[in-house]
């Protein structure tokens, strides 16, 4: 009893110095953001989601001689150390510390119908908990789109799962989707051993026959359509979601693949993937492949992405002015 008061008393200095004093908080405003699962960011804007919290508040705990473990709980992930009468309580670290008995903590996801089964209240390992952080970068990436090169970005975190957890079927069929959507063959998709021989074959055949179908995409233009409306080096307003960008390329039609139209919703729009797309750089330092109605031309701005220079050799205050490398793709610029 004296050393469970003890750890009562730890676990209430620690929320009043975590919550209070330092105030961490909770990011349900923006819980799909993908820094909610970066430590350095959640100790930086003092905002994060139950697992990086948690991972935060056991370290506290640990430094203080207090052992906690960490509890892999559906959708809500907890802590948990041993009460009086040898029951085992949990701390919700999302929510500054609450101490749960294993009812409450079932009642955390009201809508999940999680059944009261041992194995999600069992300790994990420090594996498991960077497995199901590596899953949650990638699945908030598909709601809320990763920048700084986020697709190459992606498949390092499949890379990283294929270690981690070698037997997960679900990230290796998303792994090899995703890959298929880039046209870019995988070789550490073999470390999931999940794969069978067959699946592989069928797999490799598939990258194959992409990008065949990419080297039209690749070909050097030397005039622009009619239908494609807005120039290179134009700066553009994004209708919905009110951004500016750059123009840098475009393709008469969609060439991305079925995988990421799906989930960029290309159906909803009203011409779908006929029209043309544009490869513009954004103001928020990320690239995006952008529908021709979704595309305003606006007045002028000087766009401040990383890689500009990467396609401009200059701004000249109304447009920016493609350099040698973007010309000798798109010849026809220069007689533009």
């Amino acid at each position: 009893k004296q050393w469970y008061q003890r750890r009562v008393a730890i676990t209430a200095g620690i929320n009043r110095v975590l919550y209070q004093d330092f105030g961490l908080r909770k990011n349900a405003d923006n819980y799909y953001d993908f820094e909610n699962n970066r430590i350095d960011k959640v100790l930086y804007k003092k905002t994060g989601i139950p697992i990086t919290i948690a991972i935060l508040y056991h370290e506290v705990a640990t430094r203080l001689g207090l052992s906690l473990s960490l509890i892999n709980f559906p959708r809500h992930f907890l802590l948990s150390f041993q009460g009086t009468s040898g029951d085992t309580m949990y701390i919700d670290c999302f929510n500054e510390g609450d101490i749960l008995s294993r009812t409450q903590c079932l009642q955390l996801c009201p809508m999940s119908n999680i059944a009261d089964k041992d194995y999600y209240f069992q300790p994990t390992t420090c594996l498991q908990v960077l497995s199901r952080l590596v899953r949650n970068v990638i699945a908030f990436g598909q709601i809320v789109p990763i920048h700084h090169n986020r697709a190459f970005f992606a498949l390092n975190l499949y890379k990283i799962m294929s270690y981690l957890a070698p037997e997960d079927y679900d990230s290796a069929v998303h792994a090899m989707n995703f890959s298929l959507d880039l046209r870019i063959k995988c070789t550490f998709l073999q470390k999931f051993t999940c794969i069978e021989p067959d699946v592989w074959s069928k797999y490799c055949r598939r990258v194959g026959q992409a990008a065949e179908s990419l080297k039209e995409h690749l070909s050097v233009k030397r005039s622009k359509p009619d239908r494609v409306l807005f120039k290179i080096g134009s700066v553009m307003l994004h209708v919905r979601y009110n951004y500016t960008c750059v123009v840098y390329g475009w393709d008469e039609c969609c060439m991305m693949g079925e995988q990421w139209q799906e989930r960029m919703g290309i159906s909803q729009l009203d011409h779908q993937a006929s029209q043309p797309y544009y490869k513009v750089l954004a103001e928020d330092d990320s690239e995006r492949y952008v529908a021709q109605e979704n595309l305003l031309e606006t007045r002028s701005v000087f766009i401040s992405h990383r890689d500009v220079g990467k396609y401009f050799s200059m701004y000249d205050g109304e447009r920016f002015v493609p350099n040698a490398a973007l010309r000798s793709i798109y010849t026809y610029l220069g007689n533009d």
